[in-house]
Formats: C-alpha cells, sequence, structure tokens
C-alpha cells in the first residue's frame, strides 16, 4: 500500500501531458501563402457601373441646346494591374443620349422648322480602352485614381421628338425614328478621375454626329457628370 499511492501519482503525471497535447482543431495554412489576385487593388477586378451627365457645351448657332440632365449609361468595367501604380483596362455599356434643341430662327438641326419642343434621342452600345494612374495609399479599395483613354459606339436606336401646338389649340406629339441623316459609328477621348467607388468623367467625340451633304451644324461633342462604381 506503501508503495501504491506513489505509483498512481507517477502514472498520472505521466499520462497529463499526453492529455494536453491532444489535437482539437486541425487547420492548414497552405491557403494563406497564395497570392490573392482578384479584388479592386488586385490584378484582375470587374465591376458593374452607372452614369449620369450633361451636355457640358450648349452648342452652335443652328444647333443650340437647353441645359439639362441628358446623358445616361451603365456597363461592367475590367481593370487588370500591370504595377503597384498602373493599370490598363476596357469597358462595355448602352448608353443614352438626349439633346434638347433651343427654337431659334437660326435652327438648322435637324431641320429649320420651329416647334414648343423638339429632342433628339441616341441609344448606343459603347466599348472603351482606358490607361489607368494610381496615385495615394488605398489598401484593397479603388482608391485614387485617372484614367485616360478612347471609345468607340455603335449608335443602334435614335428618336427625334417634335411637341406641336396646331391652329385648333390641340397639341401634337410626334416621334420619328428610323432617319438617316446620323453616323452610326462614333469615336472619341475619355478621361475619369476615380475616388473610390465615386468618379468623375467626361467623354469627347472626335467623329461628326451627321454626313456631311446634309449640311447641319454639329452637336457638341463634349458631356460631363458623375459616374458611381456598383459593387
Amino acid at each position: 500500500m506503501k508503495l501504491l499511492l506513489p505509483a498512481i501519482c507517477l502514472a498520472l503525471l505521466v499520462k497529463m501531458p499526453a492529455i494536453g497535447q491532444e489535437i482539437i482543431i486541425n487547420e492548414s495554412n497552405i491557403n494563406d501563402t497564395l497570392v490573392k489576385k482578384v479584388g479592386p487593388n488586385y490584378k484582375h477586378f470587374t465591376h458593374p457601373f452607372m452614369s449620369f451627365g450633361a451636355n457640358a457645351m450648349l452648342g452652335e448657332s443652328g444647333a443650340e441646346l437647353k441645359p439639362g440632365l441628358d446623358y445616361f449609361d451603365f456597363g461592367v468595367r475590367y481593370k487588370y494591374r500591370i504595377a503597384e501604380p498602373l493599370a490598363v483596362g476596357f469597358d462595355l455599356a448602352y448608353s443614352s443620349t438626349t439633346f434638347r434643341l433651343k427654337q431659334t430662327g437660326s435652327k438648322n438641326t435637324p431641320d429649320t422648322a420651329l416647334y414648343d419642343a423638339q429632342r433628339m434621342h441616341f441609344h448606343s452600345a459603347r466599348l472603351g480602352v482606358y490607361f489607368r494612374i494610381n496615385y495615394g495609399k488605398r489598401g484593397n479599395s479603388l482608391g485614387k485614381y485617372v484614367d485616360l483613354g478612347a471609345y468607340g459606339e455603335y449608335l443602334f436606336a435614335h428618336t427625334l421628338f417634335t411637341k406641336i401646338t396646331l391652329a385648333d389649340g390641340s397639341v401634337a406629339r410626334i416621334n420619328r425614328s428610323k432617319l438617316k441623316y446620323y453616323q452610326p459609328i462614333n469615336y472619341g477621348l475619355q478621361a475619369r478621375i476615380g475616388f473610390n467607388k465615386l468618379v468623375l468623367f467626361a467623354n469627347y467625340r472626335l467623329s461628326n454626329a451627321f454626313f456631311a451633304p446634309y449640311n447641319f451644324t454639329e452637336l457638341p461633342p463634349l458631356i460631363a457628370g458623375v459616374q458611381f462604381v456598383l459593387k
């Protein structure tokens, strides 16, 4: 009996370290060593966006415009990071642009008649390419950046709206489509200044809006506004 109690105590002491070393959770840290490639400040990033804008120039005599919120687009943008401060990418978007024509005696676009109101609506599919310069600290976010690039677009629909008050006091609203005086392919330059998910943008059209034989005064080429990153 004198030797039995010490023997039991010794056995317990030997057993306790083995119990303390029992594996409760088995985790692998192999994934921690992988380089993340997808995200706002990683190699690849894709996000939707939405823009609202206006014609930044009110046009020349012959095609003067009324001010208004006349531009909308919605699309998706891809970014590929080349180096820490540099990236390139492209975007695909649908856009809608409206030109509200002033009814003045000098108007010749798209005709010389005067109405109560007249608007030209254009709908397009646009492809843009850009080069991005990042600046400042941003972590895994878009941060601050400047985009410079170019775009091309296909105008797949156009509507000319006119509103006329007739002699009897009634009002006629007319929508005309399938008109052939406008260029279906446009191209130009684009620039953006981004503050994470808020972007200021400007698009400048280099191509003519109309075919030359019609002798229309060209529509203002500059559109500017605000864009929102939706992811």
